[in-house]
Parts: C-alpha cells; sequence; structure tokens
C-alpha cells in the first residue's frame, strides 16, 4: 500500500464519474486489490481532509500559475434547426499536469472577489487526482491571466461542491462535496486508504463529515454521487449517476434523491433521505434508453419553499452516440408531521433544439452540468460528445437555443478535451462577464500523456470580434 506504484495505479480507478466508457476496467484491477480491500476501512473521512490551507494557513499548499490566450468559435442557432457561424470569442486556459484527465466541479465564489481581481475565486476538483484547489487572485495584466492555486484539501473523487457558510464569525466558508467512485477503493495521499463508493461529505477546515448516504449500512459502501446543490427551505438535493449504469445495471440503481438537513446553514447531517418522485408519483431514476440524472441545476424560486430545477439526463459512457435529455420541474418542498416532503408538481421536456436537433441523427450531445446567467434570463448547458463538445446559451422559460461557443477540445493540441463542468459570472454581453469550464479527456490518455484543464472565456464584449450588435440579447 505504501507503493507509490501501487498508488498510482489505485488512482486511475477513481472519479470516474462522469468522464469515461467504463465497462472494460471493471474487472481489470478489482481481484488485485481484493486482500487490500478486505483491510481497508470504509466511510469517506480517510481520504477527506482538508489541508492547513483550507483555514488560510498556507505553504507548500501554493502555486503561481498562468493562463494561455484563446479563441472560441460562436455559433447562432436558426429557425431552420442549422447553425450559423457569427463569430468569436476570447479567452484563457491553463493545463496542469497535476488535474489528471479528469477536472469538475468549476464554482466561482462572487463574495470572495477583490476589486483588483478580473474574475473571482474559483474552486475545481481533481476527480482523478482526490484533490480540491481554489484559484485566488485571478488577475488579467495586458492580456495575461494568473492566479495563485491553493491545494485545500483532499476528497473521495470529488466531483461538484456547493458552499456553505462558515461556521463562526471570520471563519473559512465550508463546501459540501459530492463524491463518487465505483471502483470503491480510494487511497489516500497521505497513506493509507478506504473502501468507498461515495457519498456527500462537509468539508470545514478541521475535518470531513458525511451527510449521505445517511444509515450506517448504505454508509459503509456508498453511493455514486455527482452533483450536490441546496435550497433555502431546507433541504439539499443528490444526483447518484454512475455513468456505466445502463451498459451494466447495478444492484444500486442511479437516481436523485433529496435530504432534509439539520439546519441548512450548518448541515452536519440528513435528518431524512428520500428518492425524488416525479410529477406522476415514479422514483427518479435510471430508465434504460434515458439514462439518469446526472447534472440538475436549482433555479428561480416562486415562493419560499417552491422552485425551478432543471434535470440533466445522461445515459451510457460513450462519446458519440448515447442518451440525452433535459427537463424543467416545478418543486415544493415542506415539513408535515416532522416528515420532510418534496413533490413534483410539474415537469416538461425543456431545451430540445439542443438535445434533439443539434446533432445529425446517430449522434448525441452527451449534456452534462449547467449554470444560469445573472440576469437569470438565460441557462448556459455544457455538453461533452465529439459532435457537441462546447456550452450552450438557452432560454430559461421556453428552452429555445439562442447561440453555442465551440472549440474547447481542441484546448490540448491532437488531444480530445471536452467539457465537464461549468459555472460562470454575469451574462452575455455584460462587462465583466465570464464563464469558468472544466474539461477532461477520455479514460486511457493518462497513460498517453493526456491531462485536462479549466477554461476562462469572455462573454462580455460580444461584439469585439465579429458578432454584430443585433446579436446581443
Amino acid at each position: 500500500r505504501g507503493s507509490s506504484v501501487k498508488s498510482q495505479t489505485a488512482s486511475l480507478e477513481m472519479g470516474l464519474v462522469e468522464c469515461l466508457p467504463l465497462l472494460h476496467q471493471m474487472g481489470r484491477s478489482l481481484g488485485g486489490i481484493v486482500l487490500a480491500v478486505l483491510a481497508a476501512p470504509a466511510f469517506g473521512d480517510v481520504v477527506c481532509k482538508p489541508t492547513p490551507c483550507f483555514a488560510g494557513n498556507c505553504s507548500a499548499e501554493v502555486a503561481s500559475v498562468t493562463f494561455k490566450a484563446n479563441s472560441f468559435t460562436v455559433m447562432a442557432w436558426q429557425s431552420d434547426s442549422k447553425y450559423a457561424q457569427l463569430g468569436t470569442v476570447s479567452g484563457h486556459s491553463m493545463v496542469r499536469d497535476e488535474f489528471g484527465i479528469f477536472l469538475h466541479g468549476p464554482l466561482f465564489r462572487p463574495a470572495m472577489k477583490k476589486s483588483q481581481d478580473y474574475v473571482p475565486p474559483l474552486y475545481i476538483a481533481g476527480s482523478l487526482t482526490d484533490k480540491i484547489w481554489r484559484l485566488d487572485d485571478i488577475t488579467l495584466n495586458k492580456g495575461t491571466v494568473s492566479a495563485e492555486m491553493k491545494l485545500l484539501g483532499y476528497a473521495a473523487a470529488p466531483s461538484t461542491m456547493f458552499p456553505i457558510q462558515p461556521a463562526y464569525a471570520g471563519g473559512p466558508e465550508r463546501l459540501l462535496i459530492a463524491e463518487g467512485n465505483p471502483f470503491e477503493w480510494n487511497p489516500d495521499p497521505k497513506g493509507g486508504a478506504s473502501w468507498w463508493q461515495g457519498g456527500v461529505d462537509l468539508m470545514d477546515e478541521h475535518n470531513c463529515t458525511t451527510i449521505f448516504p445517511r444509515t450506517m449500512m448504505e454508509r459503509t459502501i456508498g453511493q455514486v454521487v455527482n452533483t450536490v446543490e441546496c435550497h433555502s427551505s431546507g433541504f439539499c438535493f443528490f444526483s447518484v449517476w454512475k455513468f456505466y449504469d445502463d451498459s451494466m445495471p447495478l444492484p444500486s440503481p442511479d437516481c436523485l434523491y433529496w435530504c432534509r438537513v439539520s439546519n441548512i446553514n450548518d448541515p452536519t447531517s440528513c435528518v431524512e433521505s428520500e428518492v425524488m418522485k416525479d410529477s406522476l408519483g415514479n422514483d427518479i431514476c435510471h430508465v434504460n434508453g434515458i439514462g439518469a440524472v446526472h447534472g440538475f441545476k436549482i433555479g428561480k424560486d416562486v415562493t419560499s419553499s417552491s422552485f425551478d430545477m432543471f434535470l440533466l439526463y445522461t445515459g451510457k459512457g460513450t462519446f458519440d452516440a448515447g442518451d440525452s435529455s433535459i427537463y424543467k420541474l416545478r418543486v415544493t418542498t415542506g415539513v408535515n408531521d416532522n416528515h420532510g416532503q418534496v413533490t413534483t408538481e410539474s415537469s416538461m421536456a425543456w431545451g430540445t433544439d439542443l438535445w434533439q436537433k443539434s446533432t445529425t441523427s446517430g449522434h448525441n450531445v452527451g449534456v452534462d452540468h449547467a449554470w444560469i446567467d445573472a440576469s437569470g434570463n438565460y441557462v448556459w448547458v455544457g455538453t461533452f460528445r465529439k459532435k457537441s463538445d462546447g456550452v450552450h446559451m438557452l432560454e430559461y422559460d421556453t428552452g429555445k437555443l439562442v447561440h453555442s461557443i465551440f472549440g474547447i477540445s481542441d484546448i490540448v493540441p491532437k488531444k480530445y478535451t471536452y467539457t465537464s463542468g461549468i459555472t460562470g459570472i454575469g451574462s452575455w454581453g455584460k462587462p465583466g462577464s465570464v464563464i469558468a469550464i472544466a474539461t477532461c479527456m477520455e479514460f486511457g490518455q493518462q497513460f498517453l500523456g493526456g491531462t485536462s484543464a479549466v477554461v476562462l472565456v469572455d462573454i462580455s464584449n460580444a461584439t469585439a470580434s465579429g458578432l454584430s450588435s443585433s446579436f446581443l440579447v
């Protein structure tokens, strides 16, 4: 277990939540680690832990980094269901070997932005390397973007994060972390290992507290969690999505869960959790030919306990054909007789231009994650399959596709680099507006010099590079 070779080999089997065709890997290494697994403890807190930098005591955990300038193509979606090229937007990318080939979970923190910053601090997660970083002091000077990259902690194949307020005045912001490793073997970068599929941990400057799964039996095995988000009504939501579920169904299906937390500002436990149900009363779980909820995004509030929710379904761990769909839900939460209730009041197909029409027959877009812009009028959706690798702006109310930004796949020359997470600040054509994208490479590229990147796309100046003023929306 102390061998660096064994540690690197085991690391290749982590963090495969959303980025690869997994099937041929299932039997490759499990037999070789059975004896070690029998001796390994369960639960995420063996691997999940903060570094001193989480509390601001940074030393060896800090690296100064710079970005490379890029340009990306903008395509407008036409009424005849075809794209027309409109021009380009500028951007910057940073490729780092220490990211591994799977980078996820970009999350801007606007409240932490300083006046001299180009964009706010940005969280990112290395799913294959079990690391969580934050990019601070991101500045733009004479066309060069630079930042301080800080290693904040370790987690078992982290995918996405949700911010939680400090536990005390002046303390560091905490994180709910979605973790998911279908191969279960999680070597600790500091020594030791755990045998755990994943879950949701609350990380503070001292330790990690597992809040999902709830029961001891479920927690011993874990769940492969992809996305975590919470609502102010006191409920959090988790998507369990193993990527290969519809190709090799396992006893525990991929489902969308709700969790009533102990305190929305201090969610140290799930008081109760259940699989979420659709408007017909059916469990929101994997369905053959549809897949399961991969990413999701909580939308606008209707009341303090009623809100929109966008579910991004993806099926099959493939990079061309496959399944994709998006549904917009109206969800209501409440507590009755001390029992939490989450009700899907309505559901409608949304964004069909993107997932039904924007690729030709036999191909699929592969919907990934979403971000709602500051105006609340548009939803940006990332897609990862080869015929539609990019980010796409759609109308919030109607789901109409407005335009798409392509070129992410060319970040690393001669390597397919695809979208695996999205966040942003501002909105299209407004000063200071930027999208941040995490990327991945196909599994196997780690043996061929593969890596991943974080990408910043400037969407603030739509007329600067060939886009007409009429294109501003």
